[in-house]
């Protein structure tokens, strides 16, 4: 990743910028709520593949900086939200769209009877995630 965090610096024009979007940690929580008060009912189910590849990002982009490449102009943090009308719902698009992470059986269930418990209440996966906006250094 190093490499190409590298490459993309030569790309860039005299004033542009990279943008660096992902998530903050590896395992997003499974919520429900209703306005501003949100419950976790539990988290995903990750696989060590995934840790690693979030370890090795958050290396090469401190690696680049170490190095200058790019400077760190800016950095936000925020709660991105996948909105789901089931807990299978939820589990059907995490098996569809992610790997190394799942739903697991027992938070399914748990999910579902707190939706039930709950009228009203929403579903969503919550995702802390981080926007940075690096400068290469000239």
């Amino acid at each position: 990743m190093v490499d190409a965090l590298c490459r993309t610096r030569g790309w860039l024009k005299p004033d542009g910028r990279l943008i660096d979007v992902r998530p903050l940690h590896t395992v997003p929580e499974v919520e429900i709520g209703t306005g501003d008060q949100a419950t976790v009912v539990g988290v995903l189910t990750v696989e060590a593949e995934r840790h690693e590849r979030h370890a090795a990002a958050n290396s090469a982009l401190d690696d680049v900086l170490d190095r200058r490449l790019f400077v760190l102009e800016e950095s936000r943090e925020f709660a991105f939200l996948r909105y789901a009308d089931s807990a299978e719902e939820l589990r059907d698009h995490i098996a569809q769209r992610w790997r190394q992470t799942r739903l697991d059986g027992a938070t399914c269930l748990r999910t579902a009877a707190a939706l039930a418990d709950r009228p009203g209440a929403r579903l969503w996966l919550r995702e802390r995630a981080a926007m940075r906006r690096l400068k290469p250094e000239h």
